[in-house]
């Protein structure tokens, strides 16, 4: 009795995938055939040499090309940690280069550092900003705008070491200093 359950089995299961012809798929409306692979929802992790987690990425797609390996990301949001700070950067695309070091953040590109023992929190805005994720600095050569506190600094180019928590303004640079009431 068995067997000849088993074998209607067999046979309805072969019934049931006849119809199916491998390789007669229709493709996908409006996928670009020269990407290697594309995400949605995506989160990169970034490990120290220790293994601890240093930098993430996420984002709502990411396409990556075949033959350059590189990334084009929507709507990035990046997280660099060091020493115990956050650092958030967000911008409206990014483009990994494709051995995952760098990364240039592109559109309206906003970076918040939280406050720390020795000064108030950081916001800083310019049009593109270049991270690299080894070492942890990020820089510009574009116009930049940094608010802390009641204090405005507006500068062209600079450059963050995340892991000093040095920032570097490079030229043109004006300060508009708020006396605390």
């Amino acid at each position: 009795m068995g067997i000849l359950v088993l074998a209607g089995l067999v046979a309805l299961s072969y019934w049931a995938s006849r119809d199916q012809k491998v390789g007669q798929q229709q493709p996908i409306d409006g996928l670009d055939t020269r990407l290697d692979y594309a995400l949605s929802d995506f989160e990169y992790q970034f490990f120290d040499l220790d293994g601890l987690l240093s930098a993430s990425m996420t984002a709502p797609e990411l396409a990556t090309d075949e033959n350059s390996g590189i990334s084009q990301v929507s709507n990035p949001v990046f997280i660099v940690i060091d020493h115990g700070i956050s650092w958030r950067i967000i911008a409206e695309s990014a483009t990994v280069s494709a051995d995952k070091d760098n990364i240039v953040l592109s559109g309206d590109v906003w970076i918040h550092r939280p406050a720390t023992d020795s000064s108030g929190p950081l916001n800083i805005n310019t049009s593109e900003l270049t991270i690299e994720v080894g070492v942890k600095i990020a820089s510009s050569e574009r116009p930049v705008r940094l608010m802390e506190d009641n204090d405005i600094m507006e500068a062209v180019g600079f450059r963050i070491n995340m892991m000093e928590n040095r920032l570097q303004l490079l030229n043109r640079v004006k300060l508009t200093y708020a006396v605390n009431q």
